[in-house]
């Protein structure tokens, strides 16, 4: 089996310098490819147990989300997952499908492998499990033990929508939520939007459909928006919703009520969700910094890790994109 030095000798580099690759350390491009080609060709592979025990870490990361059904969580992970392999770490990927207890179960688990770390989205109430005696990261949530939170700048995100239709010239307006009603920076789309219509001095209506299991309630999104309906015309213009898998909730229900999108109403959604993660966007949106989002939160992680200080709350810009369903 090939060793760290023999790496080193077919690399043409010292043994400090193979390190520096494999713990994801800065060295330059030139002797980054020689080692990851020798790497390659040896058929080296590093020994993680005996690294842990001579650093006293795991380099594992325990990533905790709802559910990886979900785009926008699904995207959160894989860019988290690219990051941390990029330094030399690995990701323990847990969903808790919304249940407490069996989040609960994962956080018991977790402590039990010994992870460095841990970061992720939830929507449940687990103060007790964020101590302090394991570093933590966590997206939108803020919580009472030192735990840092990553997050896009939500209230200018409802901002930004109320502003983008009434400048396509929707003048009576909806905001269209489901979800946890748990204090959460994404509690802010609303709150900014309403500001929004409130400064403008524009009518607007704010509809919560609350968090059931039934997370886009069809049927009572299509009733809400036919008795809205004044001779057959919806006495609404512009709706802003608090996700983008909502916006194609409410596009199909608006279709049913044979409502065109955008001529007579426009529809923005929050997210900024492409057909893939790669292609058009699926509805006109908000735009989450996803990519910096996952970077901003490893990067605080392990600083946090490395017991450095952290910023205790870290708010990323968003943008308005063009998916077709605004003027």
């Amino acid at each position: 089996m090939a060793t760290i030095k023999d790496v080193a000798k077919d690399a043409g580099v010292a043994v400090g310098t193979v390190s520096k690759v494999l713990n994801g350390q800065y060295v330059s491009a030139e002797n980054k490819r020689k080692v990851e080609e020798s790497v390659m060709r040896l058929g080296y592979q590093m020994n993680y147990y005996a690294r842990g025990l001579k650093t006293h870490y795991t380099y594992t990361i325990a990533v905790i989300v709802p559910d990886i059904l979900n785009p926008f969580f699904a995207c959160l992970v894989y860019h988290i997952e690219k990051e941390l392999y990029k330094l030399g770490y690995k990701m323990f990927l847990c969903q808790s499908q919304m249940d407490p207890e069996k989040e609960a179960y994962y956080l018991r688990l977790v402590r039990q492998n010994k992870v460095d770390g841990i970061m992720g989205l939830t929507f449940n109430e687990n103060d007790a499990y964020f101590t302090g005696d394991i570093p933590v990261v966590m997206f939108d949530r803020h919580f009472k033990g030192p735990v840092c939170c990553i997050s896009s700048d939500n209230f200018l995100g409802g901002e930004l929508a109320a502003e983008r239709l009434l400048a396509g010239g929707s003048r009576r307006l909806l905001f269209i939520r489901t979800g946890s009603h748990l204090s959460s920076e994404t509690l802010k789309r609303g709150q900014g939007f309403e500001a929004m219509c409130q400064k403008e001095q524009i009518p607007y209506e704010m509809l919560d459909f609350g968090d059931d299991a039934d997370f886009f309630p069809g049927q009572a999104i299509f009733e809400a928006l036919e008795s809205r309906l004044e001779g057959g015309k919806p006495s609404f213009d512009g709706i802003y919703t608090s996700t983008d898998g909502l916006a194609l909730e409410v596009l199909k229900q608006l279709e049913r009520l044979h409502i065109q999108v955008p001529q007579d109403v426009q529809v923005i959604g929050h997210d900024g969700l492409r057909r893939m993660n790669r292609g058009d966007y699926l509805v006109s949106s908000i735009a989450q910094p996803v990519e910096d989002m996952a970077r901003a939160g490893v990067e605080s992680l392990l600083r946090k890790i490395k017991k450095e200080e952290t910023e205790e709350t870290i708010i990323l810009p968003v943008t308005f994109v063009e998916g077709g369903t605004t003027r």
